[in-house]
C-alpha cells in the first residue's frame, strides 16, 4: 500500500468520525433544546444538592431546557441557593407567576433537575428574568435520611417490646402459669366430653338439647318481635301524647289545666290541714273524741234497733211484718183494691153518661090541631090485621 493511499484512508476516517460527531452533538443539543432560542426564570431553594450547570428542566415530563446558573446571592447574610433555568422560547409562554420549580430526584445515582408544576392559565406568562415560586422537595436526601431515622426508631422501639415480651415468656413462672391453663382447660374440656350428663355435653353433643335450644332462640325471636311492636305503639302513644289532641296532651301541655290542678291541689292540702288541725265534725270523725264516741254509741244502738225492727218484720210480727208475711191479707187488700177500682169505673161510666145525656139538645113536641068533627060522614074504621083474624 503506498503512502498516497494510505492518506486517503486516513483522511476518509476522520471525515466519517467528524461528520458521525457533529451529528450526536446536533441531536444531544436538539434533545436537550440546545439551540431554541430561550428565556431565563430565576428560583431560591434552600438546598439543591445534586444540582449543577446543564440539569434538565422538565414541565409535565417534557424536556423544556436547561439550568443555566447555580450560584449562592452576592449578599452573604442571604443562605438561599439562586437558580437560573433556560426554557424555550415555545415552552416559556407556559410559565406563569404562580408556577412552581421544584428540586426532584432524575435517577438513582443522585442526579437532580428541575420540574415546573402548575400555573393559572388565566394568568399573563412570567416575564423574562423574572422569579417564580419554589418549593423544596420531599424526596431530598436529606428527608429521605430523616424518615429512615425515624423507621429505625421505632423498629428499635418495637423490639425493645418484643424483647421485653420474650424476657417475660421466658420466666419459669410464667411458663408454668401457662402449662397450668392448658391442663386447666383440658382437664374442662374432658370433662365436657365424659360427662353425658352434664349441661355442656347436651349442648354441644345431644341433638334433641339442640332442637330444644333452637326452640328457645325461636320464642326469643318472637320476643324481640313483640318487643319491638310495643316499643312502636309506646312511641306513637308518646307521639300522641305530645303533639294531642287527647287528655294525655292536656293534663302533660296545657298551663290553663296545670294551673287549675294546682289550685285543687293547693285547696285540697289547705282542707286537709283544716280537717287535721280543726275541732269541727269531720276531725272528731276522723281523729275521735269523747262527743264522737257518744254519737257513733248512738248509731251503733240505731243499728241494732233498725236490725231488730227487721228481724221482727222477716219473721211476720206486727201490722207491717203481717203485711209482708201472710199471703191471706195481701189477697183481701187485693181484692178490696180491686172493688174499689171496680166502682170507680161504674160511678165513672155514670158521670160520662150524665154528661153526654145533659150536652144533647132537647127536641121541642108540638101538639096537633084537632079538627072537628063531621056529624054526616061516619068514619069507617080500618082493619088491621088482627081485626081480619077476628073476623
Amino acid at each position: 500500500m503506498t503512502a498516497k493511499n494510505r492518506s486517503l484512508k486516513v483522511g476518509g476516517f476522520v471525515l466519517v468520525a467528524f461528520v458521525l460527531a457533529t451529528a450526536a452533538v446536533f441531536l444531544i443539543g436538539d434533545n436537550r433544546r440546545a439551540w431554541d432560542r430561550k428565556r431565563t426564570f430565576r428560583a431560591r431553594f434552600t438546598d439543591v444538592v445534586g444540582l449543577r450547570v446543564g440539569s434538565a428542566v422538565r414541565m409535565g415530563g417534557i424536556d423544556v431546557g436547561t439550568v443555566a446558573d447555580v450560584s449562592h446571592a452576592a449578599n452573604a447574610e442571604d443562605a438561599k441557593i439562586y437558580v437560573t433555568v433556560s426554557v424555550a422560547r415555545n415552552e416559556a409562554g407556559r410559565v406563569r407567576p404562580d408556577t412552581i420549580a421544584r428540586v426532584v430526584n432524575k435517577g438513582l445515582l443522585g442526579d437532580k433537575m428541575i420540574d415546573l408544576q402548575g400555573g393559572d392559565a388565566s394568568l399573563e406568562p412570567a416575564g423574562d428574568g423574572s422569579f417564580i415560586k419554589s418549593e423544596e422537595d420531599p424526596s431530598d436526601m436529606g428527608k429521605a435520611i430523616e424518615k429512615m431515622s425515624d423507621i429505625a426508631r421505632k423498629a428499635d422501639l418495637t423490639m425493645d417490646a418484643v424483647r421485653k415480651t420474650s424476657e417475660q415468656l421466658a420466666d419459669p413462672q410464667m411458663a408454668e402459669d401457662i402449662k397450668g391453663s392448658v391442663r386447666s382447660l383440658r382437664a374442662i374440656l374432658d370433662g365436657v366430653v365424659n360427662n353425658k350428663q352434664g349441661a355442656a355435653h347436651k349442648v354441644l353433643f345431644d341433638a334433641e338439647e339442640g332442637s330444644r335450644i333452637d326452640h328457645i332462640l325461636g320464642n326469643l325471636d318472637v320476643a324481640s318481635a313483640s318487643l319491638a311492636s310495643l316499643s312502636a305503639d309506646a312511641r306513637e302513644i308518646t307521639a300522641r301524647s305530645k303533639n294531642g289532641p287527647g287528655l294525655v296532651h292536656t293534663l302533660v301541655y296545657d298551663d290553663q289545666l296545670g294551673a287549675s290542678t294546682t289550685g285543687t291541689m293547693v285547696e285540697l292540702n289547705k282542707s286537709l290541714a283544716a280537717l287535721r288541725t280543726s275541732n269541727g265534725l269531720g276531725h272528731a270523725v276522723i281523729y275521735g273524741d269523747d262527743s264522737t264516741q257518744h254519737v257513733l254509741g248512738n248509731v251503733s244502738a240505731m243499728s241494732d234497733d233498725l236490725r231488730q225492727l227487721v228481724a221482727n218484720m222477716k219473721a211476720g210480727r206486727g201490722t207491717l211484718g203481717a203485711l209482708l208475711v201472710d199471703p191471706s191479707v195481701y189477697e183481701d187488700i187485693k181484692s178490696l183494691v180491686g172493688n174499689v177500682e171496680r166502682n170507680q169505673v161504674l160511678r165513672a161510666l155514670v158521670r160520662y153518661s150524665i154528661r153526654q145525656n145533659e150536652a144533647r139538645p132537647q127536641a121541642s113536641v108540638t101538639e096537633p090541631v084537632r079538627e072537628p068533627p063531621n056529624p054526616t060522614v061516619t068514619p069507617v074504621p080500618k082493619l088491621g090485621p088482627s081485626a081480619g083474624a077476628a073476623q
